[in-house]
């Protein structure tokens, strides 16, 4: 096995012992449940749900999870359809080289006969 594979497969342990604490922790604090995604290079992604979240749902959970993982948050964007993008990256305390993002896509409703 390469060094480069090792230092990737070991990035991904760590994320992923990270992740259980965050699920961990999340269950004994009340929070939204996230969909998570760890990256080829260990980074943890979490999105929060689109699918059954209102946008002060969506807003809300994005805000607890940067916070609780002492995220940094950009600046919110809208792109040219009315979509609200919501970024905040992380660097875990426990452990320096576990890093990632806290994302959401807030869209607008749709209008009667948008729905195509």
């Amino acid at each position: 096995m390469s060094a480069a594979n090792e230092f990737k497969l070991r990035w991904q342990r760590a994320a992923h012992r990270a992740l259980d604490e965050f699920l961990t922790s999340a269950a004994e604090l009340g929070l939204p449940a996230l969909s998570w995604t760890i990256a080829t290079s260990g980074a943890l992604v979490g999105d929060v749900d689109s699918l059954t979240s209102t946008p002060d749902e969506m807003r809300a959970a994005f805000r607890t999870w940067a916070g609780v993982l002492g995220g940094t948050v950009t600046p919110e964007r809208t792109d040219s359809d009315g979509a609200a993008h919501l970024y905040a990256k992380f660097t875990w305390s426990k452990d320096p080289e576990v890093r990632g993002a806290i994302r959401a896509t807030i869209v607008p409703p749709f209008e009667d006969g948008d729905e195509s």
